[in-house]
C-alpha cells in the first residue's frame, strides 16, 4: 500500500456504495489497479455484505491471471487486530471469498499483520495463496519449533480472534499476526506471530516488491 493510512477507509466509506458508477471512478480505487473508469465492477469488488467488503489488492497490477491477492475489509470503522471492535465474522467472509478466486483450499492463506507493520488504519485481511514450505510446516504433526510463532488448533472459523486472544491476552493482540488455513485432516489452524507479518507464509508478491517492504 502507498503512504496514506486512511485510504482503504476511504474506499470502504466513499466508494463501496456507489452503485450509479463504475468504482474505478472513485479515486481512492487507484489501490485497486483501476487504471480507467471502464474496468469492470467485479473485477474491482469481489464481495459486499452489509458488514464486511472484498476488493482486490494492488499487488495483483501487472501480475499474471493466476496470482491472487485481495483484501476483505469491515465496513465499519475498525482499526486493526488490536481494535476492541475487530469482527470475528470476518474470517468466514474473507475464507468464502477467497474460495471463490482460490479453487483448492489448501493453498489458501487468510493474513493479518501487527499493529506495528500496517500502513492501513482500516482493518484488513490478505487473501493470499501459501507458500509450499508453508504448507508443508503446517502439514507437519508436530511442527518443527520456530521461534516467536504459535500453531493453534481453531475449534470454528468465526473464533479465531477469541482464540489469538485467549492465547495471547487481549491487551496485546496488537503485537501480533495471524494466519488462517485449513487444516489437511480437516478444519483450520492459526499461526500466531510475534511482532512478524504472517504474509511471509503467502505468495503476497508476483515480483519481488522494488523497496522490499510490505505493502499493506
Amino acid at each position: 500500500m502507498g503512504a496514506d493510512p486512511g485510504a482503504l477507509w476511504a474506499i470502504v466509506s466513499g466508494c463501496v456504495d456507489r452503485a450509479d458508477t463504475h468504482y474505478c471512478a472513485c479515486p481512492a480505487f487507484a489501490r485497486s489497479c483501476c487504471h480507467d473508469g471502464a474496468t469492470p465492477n467485479d473485477a474491482v469488488v469481489w464481495a459486499v455484505t452489509d458488514d464486511f467488503v472484498a476488493i482486490r489488492d494492488m499487488l495483483m497490477c501487472g501480475c499474471p491471471p493466476d496470482f491472487v491477492a485481495g483484501l476483505a475489509l469491515p465496513r465499519a470503522r475498525v482499526s486493526g487486530i488490536e481494535d476492541p471492535r475487530r469482527p470475528d465474522a470476518i474470517w468466514p467472509f474473507a475464507w468464502q471469498v477467497a474460495r471463490g478466486r482460490i479453487a483448492e483450499e489448501l493453498e489458501i492463506g487468510l493474513a493479518i499483520n501487527p499493529k506495528r507493520l500496517r500502513t492501513q488504519d482500516q482493518m484488513h485481511v490478505h487473501m493470499l495463496r501459501l507458500t509450499p514450505g508453508a504448507r508443508a510446516w503446517l502439514d507437519a504433526a508436530p511442527p518443527a519449533p520456530v521461534p516467536g510463532l504459535v500453531r493453534v488448533d481453531l475449534p470454528t472459523l468465526d473464533r479465531v480472534f477469541t482464540t489469538a486472544a485467549a492465547r495471547v491476552g487481549a491487551a496485546t493482540m496488537g503485537d501480533h499476526g495471524i494466519l488462517v488455513a485449513r487444516r489437511k485432516s480437516g478444519g483450520w489452524v492459526a499461526v500466531i506471530t510475534d511482532e512478524t507479518s504472517p504474509q511471509a507464509f503467502t505468495q503476497n508478491h508476483c515480483r519481488p516488491p522494488r523497496d522490499g517492504r510490505d505493502t499493506s
